[in-house]
């Protein structure tokens, strides 16, 4: 088959887009869950660090997405959250439902995020998450609490054999990716490869996601090529 750069419509881009913010105290989602990647952003002229949790109703057509800002040391490659917050409630519970931890013991949680976000968007299928009141009266959004999972210990992720395996699987890869198709660039391993370092260069992405993308290249075989 002759690659024509053809990429595929992602089939929830017709999905209507609802935030965190919509949730009250007692509602509950189900769907499938993703977990983006990690970044800087600005807050009041102050950096902080963010990630977005995405949870992906097919029955109603809805893309819930949630805002999560977290201390992040990013040489460490490191979260950390203490009980109350709302990273904290969230790894709590996950926890509790994937590994039958109790509920609310520790002071505080230190998790290595790529290792975490790979865990959940690899090995967990669909999650059905409470929103519960924020401890802060004064925050706007509720907390999540993970009450149900699907999961297998094993990963629910196939090998990828192709570029567009991967593109398909790593958002970072498909932004190099999309960014040789508007140059009218070749699409190839070593060209996905220089691109994505250019991004590292620009602190477009992180090293983390940028290593993290390069481990996936190395994935597919060099007939891939």
């Amino acid at each position: 088959m002759l690659d024509l750069g053809i990429v595929g419509k992602d089939k929830t881009e017709d999905y209507k887009t609802k935030s965190l913010n919509e949730l009250v105290p007692g509602e509950e989602l189900s769907g499938e869950i993703y977990i983006r990647e990690i970044k800087s952003t600005q807050i009041e002229e102050k950096e902080v660090y963010e990630f977005y949790l995405m949870i992906i109703d097919h029955e109603n057509q809805e893309k819930w997405v949630c805002g999560f800002i977290t201390s992040y040391y990013p040489e460490k490659g490191m979260v950390y959250d203490e009980k109350g917050g709302k990273v904290y409630n969230l790894i709590d519970s996950l926890n509790h439902v994937v590994n039958n931890t109790p509920r609310d013991v520790q002071g505080n949680y230190y998790v290595n995020f790529n290792k975490f976000r790979k865990a959940v968007n690899d090995s967990i299928f669909l999650v059905t998450v409470k929103a519960t009141p924020p401890v802060n009266p004064q925050e706007k959004s509720v907390n999540l609490e993970v009450v149900s999972a699907q999961y297998n210990m094993e990963s629910k992720r196939r090998v990828p054999s192709t570029i567009d395996d991967i593109a398909d699987e790593n958002t970072v890869v498909r932004m190099g990716y999309i960014n040789l198709r508007n140059k009218g660039d070749r699409i190839t391993l070593k060209n996905i490869a220089f691109e994505l370092k250019s991004m590292l260069n620009s602190k477009a992405i992180t090293e983390e996601a940028y290593k993290e993308a390069l481990k996936e290249l190395k994935m597919v075989e060099k007939g891939g090529d």
